[in-house]
C-alpha cells in the first residue's frame, strides 16, 4: 500500500522531539535497527520501504516480518522517503514504534548491579554510543540525566546501534533524587571528575556501583560530585584538554 500524505507527515515529524512527543511514536531507520525491533518485542506501528531500493526482496521480506507483529507496511516514492530518512545513505527500510517511558523506581536491581548515569551529555551521537557500548558491558540500566540528548532522536536511536532495545534507560531522570535512592539500595556512586582518584578501576569493585559521567564541556555538576561516594579520574599521560565522553565510558566500564 503506498503511504498517503499525511500518513508521510507524520512520519517527517519524527525527526523533531515535538513530532514525537505529540504521537509516541519515533523513527527506526536501518535494516539492523530494523531487525531489533522484533526480538525487543517493540510496538511497530508504521513500516516504510522506498520504492526501487528493493531488487533483492530483502526489506520486502524483513516488513513482512513486522507487518506479522502487528505494523502496517507502507511504500514511497524515493524523494519522499528521502524526506523522512535522517541517514545520507539510507537502506530504504524505516519504522515508526511506540516508546514506553521507565521511570527509575520501576528498576528491580539483583545483587550484582551496575547503573550508568549521564549528566548533561548533549550530543546525540555521543549519548547513544554510550548506551551501545553499556550494553556490551552488561550495565543493569542508563539514566539520562537534565541536560542530555533525546533518546529518541534519530541520531541517538542510529548511534545505539540496537543497544537502545538492549537494556533498561530511563529519560529525564533527577539526578540528585536518583543519586541518593541507589545509595540507599546499597550502591556505593561514583563521579567521573578531572580531579579525582587516578585509581579508576576500582569504582566497580562494590557488588552494586553507580557511575555518573558528565559533558565534555562542564563535567559532572557540583551537586551531584558532592553527593558521589568517590570521585574517580582517567589520568593523561600525553597532551589533550579531555577525552571524549564516550571514550571514557568505555574505558571505565572495561573496570567490569
Amino acid at each position: 500500500m503506498n503511504a498517503t500524505r499525511r500518513q508521510l507527515a507524520i512520519l517527517r515529524s519524527l525527526r523533531t522531539r515535538k513530532g514525537r512527543g505529540e504521537s509516541g511514536l519515533f523513527l527506526v531507520e536501518g535494516v539492523r535497527l530494523c531487525s531489533e525491533l522484533i526480538p525487543a518485542k517493540a510496538r511497530v506501528e508504521i513500516v516504510l520501504v522506498a520504492e526501487g531500493r528493493d531488487p533483492s526482496g530483502a526489506l520486502g521480506k524483513q516488513a513482512a516480518q513486522l507487518a506479522s507483529a502487528g505494523a502496517e507496511v507502507l511504500q514511497a516514492p524515493l524523494r519522499d522517503f528521502e524526506r523522512i530518512s535522517d541517514t545520507v545513505n539510507s537502506q530504504g527500510i524505516l519504522a515508526a514504534a511506540q516508546w514506553d517511558d521507565l521511570a527509575p523506581e520501576a528498576l528491580r536491581f539483583t545483587e550484582q548491579a551496575t547503573v550508568l548515569a549521564l549528566d548533561g551529555v548533549s550530543d546525540p551521537g555521543n549519548v547513544g554510543t554510550v548506551i551501545r557500548t553499556a550494553a556490551w558491558f552488561g550495565v543493569s540500566a542508563v539514566l539520562l540525566g537534565e541536560g542530555c540528548a533525546d533518546l529518541l532522536n534519530p541520531k541517538t536511536v542510529r548511534a545505539t546501534m540496537g543497544g537502545i532495545f538492549q537494556l533498561p534507560i530511563c529519560r529525564d531522570v533527577e539526578l540528585k533524587d536518583e543519586s541518593g535512592r541507589l545509595k540507599r539500595l546499597g550502591f556505593r556512586v561514583s563521579a567521573a571528575t578531572m580531579d579525582g582518584s587516578p585509581d579508576w578501576s576500582g569504582w566497580a569493585k562494590n557488588p552494586r556501583s553507580a557511575l555518573i559521567l558528565g559533558s565534555e564541556a562542564r563535567g559532572v555538576s557540583e551537586e551531584l560530585r558532592r553527593l558521589a561516594d568517590r570521585r574517580i579520574t582517567i589520568p593523561r599521560r600525553g597532551a589533550g584538554e579531555s577525552l571524549n565522553v564516550a571514550v571514557s565510558a568505555g574505558i571505565l566500564l572495561s573496570a567490569l
